[in-house]
């Protein structure tokens, strides 16, 4: 009788993950009711793409979708384990009066990720479904009594994905010469992971702070041309030179979360820290694409007369600002219902755009300029000489940050005086060409082609910090934190 019980609770989960699987075009969404309790019980938590709980860097929840989810006047907790919990008190399993379900994700002492390991749980438990869009763990260790809650899903190995092991990590303080992409680590950098493309090569690079020597390297579908990243979402949007798909990647476990086909290949890409969403033009399409660094989805194509090359997001993320790059004329476009674009400018070849919440400043590396343009009014506010070679620019604190590469210097523009108001000797030696900031820092590293250092510089003293010798030649540079509790 209990074997065929059994065989009749696995038939209706197969039915039922069937189900959820066909009706799922899109990616898994928990109910909106539902959402807006857990969101008054926990307002810090957000729902990723595939509806999985993020309530903190310790602490996630995966969502048990119902067999039959139950229609209430008003959502209530019916069940924790262990019994009496809150939400805020982070219980190990949390069942609603809809049906619905939370499990706990932790690491157990092997450091495995695993769910509860209690016996008791209720039925509704026992015959949920997780989401089968859900990016499972790798190494996941699932309970006996909780296994069919899987569905369709399958658990990836920790070997398992795109990684190919390249050495073993080294003693930093070992005498040894550097070899090729190796780098003496930062103190600086310490729980945080930093991944670096060469201009050479289709492998991104991966470090910590504890070895010289890459981690591993990641195999990319070609040669990337750009990469921003998501500090929040730990999500990065690679953007090649001649492929036509974005990609998407998990930064955490290192897998490509989704490739978005675009009308032709991508030219620039800005991202919106606060809103983690990526804005990439397409010349050849004359077109500006939105991505969504927590669904990991295209959400938006604005469309466009002009050609749309060098791009710049404003700092409060209603503004864009771009160079049309057939013609070089500079356009500001509002983010808002109706599409509104403006020409400002023509500009020759402008190596960087910076947009803060009134202006717009545009970086000319041949004419060693810095023209700033009111963003409402489009008028020419100011004119700065710069130092040689301008190749690129952060703003931060009410600064810009330009790195002029010929001899190697950091001229500091301050936004309320308008005016350039410091310039740093950086080194004599190296083409230094990009300028990295280091997430919940006032650091930033300071990286170029055949310069063999990196320069931590502090943006708030403005100062070079230190230099640390590498045999690595950047084209691009992520980092981001690490998390005791690493998310899906």
């Amino acid at each position: 009788m209990q074997r065929k019980l059994g065989k009749g609770i696995k038939f209706l989960l197969s039915v039922f993950a069937f189900f959820l699987i066909t009706s799922s075009a899109h990616a898994s969404k928990l109910p909106d009711d539902l959402w807006l309790y857990i969101k008054e019980q926990l307002p810090n938590a957000s729902q990723r793409f595939d509806s999985v709980v993020v309530v903190s860097s310790e602490v996630m929840y995966i969502p048990l979708y119902p067999a039959q989810a139950s229609s209430v006047d008003e959502i209530k907790i019916d069940y924790t384990y262990p019994s009496g919990k809150n939400l805020t008190q982070s219980p190990e399993v949390v069942v609603f009066n809809n049906n619905f379900a939370l499990l706990k994700l932790f690491k157990d002492k092997k450091g495995n990720y695993t769910i509860t390991s209690y016996q008791d749980v209720p039925m509704k438990v026992k015959l949920g479904i997780m989401p089968q869009d859900m990016l499972v763990p790798p190494g996941l260790k699932m309970p006996d009594n909780l296994k069919m809650i899987l569905g369709d899903l399958l658990i990836p190995s920790k070997e398992d994905g795109n990684l190919i092991l390249t050495a073993d990590k080294k003693d930093v303080n070992s005498p040894e010469p550097l070899l090729e992409n190796e780098l003496i680590p930062m103190v600086e950098l310490k729980n945080k992971k930093t991944y670096i493309t060469t201009s050479k090569s289709k492998f991104m690079y991966v470090f910590d702070e504890t070895s010289k020597a890459p981690l591993y390297e990641l195999k990319l579908s070609g040669l990337p041309s750009k990469i921003v990243a998501s500090n929040n979402t730990k999500f990065a949007l690679v953007v090649y030179f001649a492929n036509k798909n974005l990609e998407v990647i998990d930064l955490k476990n290192e897998r490509i979360v989704s490739q978005i086909p675009l009308d032709d290949t991508a030219k620039d890409v800005d991202v919106d820290l606060k809103k983690d969403v990526a804005y990439v033009s397409s010349q050849n399409a004359k077109t500006i694409y939105c991505v969504d660094l927590n669904s990991a989805k295209l959400i938006k194509a604005i469309r466009l007369e002009q050609s749309p090359s060098r791009l710049a997001l404003s700092s409060d993320g209603n503004y864009l600002a771009f160079v049309d790059g057939l013609t070089g004329e500079l356009f500001g476009l509002k983010l808002d219902k109706d599409v509104q674009v403006n020409p400002i400018a023509k500009i020759k070849n402008v190596s960087k755009l910076i947009c803060d919440d009134k202006n717009i400043y545009a970086i000319s590396r041949v004419q060693n300029k810095m023209y700033v343009y009111n963003r409402e009014t489009f008028a020419l506010l100011d004119e700065e000489n710069l130092n040689e070679k301008p190749t690129d620019a952060v703003l931060y604190n009410g600064k810009i940050f330009i790195l002029c590469a010929k001899e190697g210097v950091m001229d500091v523009y301050d936004t309320l005086s308008a005016k350039i108001t410091n310039s740093q000797h950086l080194e004599g030696e190296g083409f230094y060409s990009k300028i990295t900031p280091v997430p919940n820092q006032s650091n930033a590293i300071i990286t170029g082609i055949n310069s063999k250092k990196f320069i931590l510089f502090d943006l708030d003293k403005i100062m070079t910090v230190k230099k640390q010798p590498a045999q690595i030649d950047v084209a691009n540079m992520v980092v981001v934190d690490k998390t005791p509790m690493q998310d899906l």
